[in-house]
């Protein structure tokens, strides 16, 4: 019994590898925060850690799904930028229009979240309809997303329902932040079982080959197109928790989430080719790109280094990835 354990377990490590890394490090990074923040034991420290670290996560999961087709979403950040801008232009007139300042947040919710996947499928059918590489046709709906965005906000601003703030940013039950709620959601009833649907089964398939995921007759365009879809959905829930967390909106303010997620991808031990890795270990590595912020403002370092830091670490897990891939195509080959 004990021995079938330990085999499970040795197994489960490897397979994993790149993931259980990325929680070490985290844990590494945690235990740094603990020396130089001295709530880190409270209640505001650990509602402060999820605040940090929420809104990029969720937009890593947008990332995490195209980059597991082996395709790529240049577009994340504008489209996270674009979600927060119209929610903070339209929450209070719509609030005005409904009569209600409840009613007003649930319509801007709906619309927000609806110009995400909109935004999401328009990526998906140019790739998939005039068989486009992903990178060329997500940069140019990222301008296409910011041009929109700036004409929506020309300047940042707007007016944000302080009880949608103070519920997405708060805690439930004195002790609890609704961060770690909103994260723990994602992933339980989001990520697993869309993991071990037939969809999450056909993204790996189609990152792993997609002539090998044709001929077993996955529908490889439909998939596509609702992989960048719910790329664009999710990326709409991060520009609704930006927008609690800034109780503004900013066009222009987002631009780094789309660098950001691709490197906590890749800090997650997921494949920059497609059909390996997942969203437990891109949570990891999206908390540790935001809480080394945290850290290097603690330590007093200059917000120029600050960015010439965060590049370094963009540019180490780009290496990284791309070396797992090198040894992939060799092992392969071999």
């Amino acid at each position: 019994m004990k021995l079938n354990q330990n085999k499970s377990l040795h197994i489960f490590l490897k397979r994993n590898k790149e993931a259980v890394l990325a929680y070490i490090i985290l844990f590494i990074v945690l235990v740094l925060f603990a020396i130089n923040q001295n709530d880190f034991f409270t209640r505001y420290g650990l509602q402060s850690i999820f605040n940090q670290v929420i809104t990029l996560t969720i937009a890593a999961l947008a990332q995490t799904l195209v980059i597991l087709t082996a395709g790529i979403d240049l577009s994340i950040g504008a489209m996270v930028g674009l979600t927060n801008s119209i929610a903070a232009t339209i929450m209070a007139p719509v609030s005005q229009a409904v009569g209600g300042e409840g009613p007003g947040v649930l319509f801007t919710v709906l619309i927000v979240l609806t110009v995400g996947g909109l935004a999401g499928f328009i990526n998906g059918v140019i790739i998939v309809a005039g068989r486009l590489q992903p990178i060329i046709v997500t940069l140019a709906t990222a301008s296409i997303y910011t041009g929109i965005a700036l004409y929506i906000r020309p300047t940042p601003g707007g007016t944000v329902s302080m009880r949608y703030t103070e519920i997405l940013t708060g805690r439930v039950l004195t002790y609890i932040p609704m961060s770690a709620i909103v994260l723990a959601i994602f992933i339980v009833v989001v990520w697993l079982p869309l993991r071990r649907s037939k969809l999450g089964q056909s993204i790996y398939a189609i990152g792993g080959s997609e002539y090998s995921a044709f001929v077993s007759g996955i529908n490889v365009n439909r998939t596509k197109l609702w992989t960048y879809t719910l790329a664009g959905l999710f990326s709409a829930f991060a520009g609704l928790l930006l927008t609690a967390q800034t109780a503004s909106g900013d066009p222009l303010g987002s631009g780094l989430f789309t660098l950001n997620s691709i490197a906590a991808v890749v800090l997650g031990g997921t494949s920059l080719f497609g059909g390996r890795g997942g969203y437990m270990g891109t949570a990891a590595g999206a908390a540790i790109l935001s809480l080394v912020l945290g850290l290097l403002i603690f330590w007093g370092v200059p917000s120029f280094y600050q960015n010439a830091v965060q590049g370094l670490i963009l540019i180490l897990a780009l290496v990284v990835g791309l070396l797992q891939g090198i040894r992939k195509n060799k092992v392969e080959a071999g």
